[in-house]
């Protein structure tokens, strides 16, 4: 593989950090913290005329058909500011999601309204937020004459109140992994919408409550039972769509930190000078761009079907979970009593990495996955003689 970016992936992400650097940065994400919800309607007005929203709709259906490394160079610039707004649900997992499993008369409906910013998407799976996924999908959809019946409550649902559409995950079989699963596109003004208590003030998190709904075959997104292997792929672009958005905010943190340690002096010369400060903030960068050469080594195994993309994306997840969030807090060490205010950026992007730290899994939970994935190869070269052990990296 090539790792470099290609010229035209360079220049979008140098036009994204132009476009929101020049209307305010990271106040976009402060405007949404103190409230003000209509911020990402504003955004993603702004999003549809540079065509962002139309990254990974299909040629087709008027998009670019860009896949999981074009969107990671993107999300990572936005991610210095911790741009609100579904972005990664609607492009990462709602439009892979309908490209693969929509019919025809779907794709017509959603992809070209998503390409041209008319409608936002979002995905509501969890019905337990104890549960990591498959587990805490427990919703069932009971057929009916007309459709499907869907009772219950799902939470953390991203942007749950802000949203046009959202793709449900039920059970029509009863199973508790990956098999059994039937997704449906719904909107959220058919339940009871209400916003939870979250950490992450940029990226807010909303119970669906459904009492009784009926909908109807077409909303539908694939074969009843058979949409969990597309929903577990789509929830690892999730993954790498989160990634590159706390990659970008920890580029961003590092510079906070060389800047403030060249400007800051005591006993007569900047902090950067101290070892303390000087080499937290070295390894700070080192960590990061690990960081980043993981989430696109992940992205590539996306895009080209790579035998080991869910390895690649398991250990994305396992690093950038806790290295990062701790590179946020060391940002908050180096800036001294100063890191500690609200006035400082640093505590909004430690809040977001630990929000989706706990959505996506913690490092622990991939490294238990990550322990299957081995047995799995394993068990299966054990099987297979013939093949070679680089058959499954």
């Amino acid at each position: 593989m090539d790792a470099r970016l290609t010229e035209e992936q360079e220049r979008i992400q140098e036009t994204a950090r132009d476009f929101v650097e020049s209307n305010g940065g990271i106040e976009f994400a402060r405007r949404h913290i103190d409230g003000e919800r209509d911020v990402v309607d504003e955004l993603w007005d702004d999003l549809a005329e540079l065509d962002y929203t139309a990254i990974t709709v299909p040629f087709d259906f008027e998009g670019f058909g860009e896949g999981m490394v074009y969107l990671t160079a993107l999300l990572e610039a936005f991610g210095r500011y911790a741009l609100p707004g579904p972005l990664p649900e609607t492009a990462a997992v709602a439009v892979p999601l309908i490209a693969e499993l929509g019919t025809d008369a779907q794709k017509e409906q959603y992809l070209p309204a998503i390409a041209d910013g008319e409608r936002k998407w979002s995905f509501a799976l969890h019905d337990d937020g104890g549960q990591n996924l498959p587990r805490s999908i427990r919703m069932d959809a009971e057929a009916v004459e007309d459709g499907y019946r869907l009772s219950g409550t799902k939470t953390l649902v991203p942007y749950g109140g802000q949203v046009d559409r959202v793709v449900l995950a039920a059970r029509t079989r009863d199973t508790t992994d990956y098999h059994g699963i039937s997704l449906f596109v719904v909107d959220p003004a058919e339940a009871e919408v209400t916003e939870l208590d979250s950490l992450d003030g940029t990226r807010p998190m909303y119970a669906l409550e459904f009492d009784d709904v009926v909908v109807d075959e077409s909303a539908a997104l694939g074969q009843r039972h058979g949409a969990g292997d597309a929903l577990a792929r789509a929830m690892d672009r999730y993954t790498v769509a989160a990634c590159a958005m706390l990659v970008g905010a920890a580029d961003r943190a590092v510079e906070l930190s060389s800047e403030y340690g060249n400007e800051r002096t005591q006993y007569g010369q900047p902090i950067g000078h101290f070892q303390a400060v000087k080499h937290r903030t070295a390894d700070m960068w080192v960590d990061k761009e690990h960081a980043r050469s993981m989430t696109y080594y992940a992205a590539w195994a996306l895009d080209t079907d790579g035998t080991d993309a869910t390895q690649a994306v398991t250990m994305a997840n396992a690093y950038v979970g806790d290295t990062i969030h701790d590179l946020f807090a060391a940002d908050v060490k180096n800036h001294g009593g100063q890191g500690f205010t609200w006035d400082h950026d640093t505590h909004i992007y430690l809040k977001q990495a630990k929000a989706w730290k706990n959505l996506l899994g913690t490092a622990e939970r991939s490294y238990d996955r990550l322990a299957d994935i081995r047995d799995y190869t394993e068990r299966t070269f054990a099987d297979y003689p013939d093949l070679t052990t680089e058959t499954f990296r």
